[in-house]
């Protein structure tokens, strides 16, 4: 969910989903709803000035044309990291049934995990998957937003915590688009982009590995989410939560997307939702769009193969 104040109504809504099975999402534009808006005069006209990104389409066929049976992508892990388990470390719960919680940790995996800052002011959530390359929601791309460059601002709170980077180039697969008004569920599994940035931050901070979901995870509380919430210290500070569940495959293919109850509101989109494994951090996908009844996360099969693929191809 891409957050600002005055967007494009288009632009600024949350997705809803139906759960509609291999069927479009009905009654698409009926069922948006607008997330809170940022305090008035709170953007400039421009926040900073950077590189404008490459928009680079990627193909299904370039995806396949090498060896494309990849499930799992290695954490970025330097060997100077201070690596923190999953306990539950200075947590705060905020109200009800909402289980985000104001994170203040920086160290490793929440080193990796940041804000992303359009010039324009937009601003999303995503990680490093690799030493300069990001994961994120393709809707946190400014794909039709031409002159808008972007930042990625790793551990931010209240303010860059680490050096960030500016994004140079975006890779996408191009016709899916949650933003089309029949947007059916392979549109939400294929709503993630990877930036590719301008300093290897991942060298400092470390990366997510990746991995296609194993159904043995399904319906079992063991998932983590993290991002920048609007509704929650205007997006200044990390929310996390804990014990998500993937409900089920979200019907475009068995990999993905994700249908979970993860809590969630406009600025997380493009955050990720990982598994720790024995103590290493595999990112399962991006956060893409919510309901009253579900939250869906966008990955699967072409994701980890881009994932694999701006590797080898940016290092």
């Amino acid at each position: 969910m891409v957050f600002r104040s005055s967007l494009p109504l288009a632009t600024a809504l949350l997705l809803l989903s139906q759960g509609a099975v291999g069927k479009p999402v009905p009654d698409t534009k009926a069922k948006l709803t607008q997330p809170i808006g940022m305090p008035t005069g709170f953007h400039t006209a421009s926040l900073f000035e950077g590189p404008v990104p490459e928009i680079i389409a990627l193909k299904p066929e370039d995806l396949r044309a090498r060896d494309s049976n990849f499930t799992e992508v290695p954490a970025h892990i330097p060997a100077h990291l201070e690596i923190v388990d999953d306990a539950e470390i200075d947590k705060r719960f905020i109200f009800g049934d909402d289980n985000r919680v104001l994170w203040t940790d920086k160290s490793y995996p929440f080193s990796a995990m940041g804000k992303i800052q359009w010039s324009t002011g937009v601003f999303c959530s995503g990680a490093l998957i690799g030493p300069r390359h990001v994961a994120t929601a393709k809707h946190c791309a400014p794909l039709n937003n031409p002159g808008v460059s972007v930042r990625f601002m790793p551990a931010y709170y209240d303010g860059e915590s680490f050096p960030g980077a500016y994004v140079t180039s975006i890779l996408h697969l191009p016709g899916f688009s949650v933003n089309d008004p029949d947007a059916d569920a392979c549109d939400i599994k294929e709503d993630w982009a990877i930036f590719i940035l301008d300093a290897r931050l991942g060298d400092q901070r470390g990366g997510l590995g990746a991995k296609v979901i194993e159904p043995s995870l399904i319906n079992k509380p063991e998932l983590l989410h993290l991002g920048y919430p609007g509704d929650l210290s205007n997006g200044e500070r990390p929310y996390r939560q804990e014990r998500i569940t993937i409900r089920d495959r979200f019907d475009c293919d068995a990999t993905g997307g994700l249908s979970t109850d993860a809590d969630v509101a406009g600025g997380m989109s493009g955050g990720p939702i990982w598994q720790n494994l024995n103590g290493v951090r595999y990112q399962l996908g991006v956060l893409s769009a919510t309901s009253s009844a579900e939250t869906v996360f966008a990955g699967g099969s072409n994701w980890i193969t881009a994932v694999a693929r701006s590797r080898q191809d940016y290092p």
